[in-house]
């Protein structure tokens, strides 16, 4: 049976190679995109512009939509339970 992927703990992201997650630690719970380069968790804000714009360009839906998406992934994960 083979291990399950783990995933950003933040934007949901699956983290499968070393360099997926932040500083290159695998026993870090965000994934690179979602920290600074101290791995530091980014804000919010910052994390649900980056969704949407992947949402928007990957999807190709509007601006509107893609926040709406955003925002339900983001209040899904354990990083943002407590704000949202």
């Amino acid at each position: 049976m083979s291990a399950k992927c783990k995933s950003c703990g933040s934007c949901g992201m699956p983290m499968e190679k070393v360099e997926d997650f932040a500083l290159g630690d695998s026993n870090h719970q965000y994934c690179q995109y979602c920290t600074d380069k101290k791995g530091k968790l980014l804000p919010y804000d910052k994390i649900l512009a980056m969704n949407a714009k992947y949402y928007m360009e990957s999807q190709g839906i509007t601006a509107d939509a893609a926040n709406k998406l955003a925002v339900n992934l983001l209040k899904t994960q354990p990083a943002w339970k407590e704000i949202l």
